[in-house]
């Protein structure tokens, strides 16, 4: 028996599961194959629509599923906690003192929020929780005025666009209850643009100023004075605030560290075509785990998980793998309540913007619902919204 092993069950552990369920379903019936995927974790959420929940226009049942409903039959869900890898002898230790061997490794660990790294962080607001979005809806929810301040704590971070998206819909939100003139925003940036790919910035930026939200470029968090109310930047500019969103640092997941694998900050170095961790054949890593220079999106897991899926089909059945990913991400980027654009790009193409529409922004909502069919039970497996 061949044994895939795959950790984590968030977007890009369950679309590889999925996926490979389907390819060798005749396997896994005969008992030739078994495909275990761990997660310490029981419910699975749409982390998109985190952002959604903090502007009162998602609800938590929309975007939470538990883990089992959404891996097909014939998977083996085990919930526990890596504890750690060792590569080398192909074993996954649990922290519950199982130690399961495999003959493929998938790990889609994810990164974590580093909520130590920036003095000052734990006492102000993000939307990368269902808890937290929550905490931040019902204080936009009383806000009556004042200063908002929307910032990165760090680079990288999951989603390069929710930072610019969350900034656009406050704008909107306050314009369209009446409150706009009693708000003043503020979008603070550690880059000299307002986004990390030039050509998007300068469509964004234009949005930006055309809405009156105010921009601090060059703005590296340093540490955040909660009781005074201000964001100190490492270049020396203070921020004053009454309702401060700030993006927390990512990291990748603890047990990477522990186990030797990834970089200092916790990302697996992994082959950015192959997605093969780096001095191992049998062994993949993707989505926000990886240090590949792409963004950290649900839709390169999806399109990750494709070619990882296709490369381990090949390699059971005596071929040689040649499927790579090509860098190519898919996003979304909502420029207010009612309007979006997509980012399509790969290594090798940047994204060229369409004006922001209606359209876009009603497929965005359209496909709100349809991940759960469409994406992440690998119905249209690479698709990858």
């Amino acid at each position: 028996m061949k044994n895939i092993v795959i950790l984590g069950a968030g977007t890009g552990g369950a679309i590889t599961a999925n996926n490979l369920a389907y390819r060798l379903s005749d396997e896994i019936r005969s008992g030739n194959v078994k495909i275990t995927v761990i997660d310490k974790n029981e419910y699975h959420y749409y982390q998109p629509g985190f952002l959604f929940i903090a502007l009162s226009l998602m609800t938590p049942k929309e975007i939470t599923r538990h883990v089992k409903s959404v891996l097909v039959p014939g998977i083996n869900f085990i919930k526990d906690e890596v504890s750690r890898v060792d590569l080398n002898n192909r074993i996954v230790y649990t922290m519950s003192g199982k130690q399961l061997n495999y003959d493929y490794l998938v790990i889609s660990t994810g990164a974590r929020l580093d909520l130590d790294s920036v003095p000052g962080i734990k006492g102000v607001d993000h939307f990368y929780s269902l808890d937290a979005a929550l905490r931040l809806r019902d204080k936009i929810t009383k806000f009556e005025g004042g200063n908002i301040v929307v910032t990165v704590g760090g680079l990288p971070y999951k989603c390069p666009p929710a930072p610019l998206e969350m900034t656009f819909l406050l704008e909107s939100y306050f314009r369209k209850i009446g409150k706009r003139n009693n708000v003043e925003i503020t979008y603070a940036y550690p880059l000299p643009r307002v986004f990390t790919i030039q050509n998007v910035s300068d469509v964004t930026a234009k949005l930006l100023e055309e809405r009156g939200v105010k921009t601090s470029l060059m703005f590296n968090v340093e540490s955040i004075d909660t009781e005074k109310r201000e964001i100190k930047s490492v270049e020396g500019e203070t921020l004053k605030y009454d309702l401060a969103i700030v993006i927390p640092p990512h990291k990748g997941a603890e047990v990477i560290e522990k186990s030797g694998i990834g970089d200092e900050e916790g990302w697996i170095p992994t082959d950015k075509y192959t997605l093969n961790i780096k001095g191992h054949d049998d062994a993949y890593a993707i989505g926000d785990a990886t240090n590949i220079p792409t963004s950290k999106a649900g839709s390169v897991a999806d399109f990750e998980a494709s070619v990882v899926v296709s490369r381990i089909v090949d390699d059971l059945q005596g071929v040689k793998p040649n499927k790579v990913y090509d860098g190519r991400t898919i996003c979304f980027l909502v420029t207010g309540i009612g309007e979006g654009t997509m980012l399509v790009f790969d290594y090798n193409n940047m994204p060229n913007p369409s004006p922001p529409s209606f359209a876009c922004y009603w497929t965005k909502l359209a496909y709100n619902k349809l991940y759960w069919s469409m994406t992440v039970k690998s119905v249209l497996p690479g698709i990858g919204w």
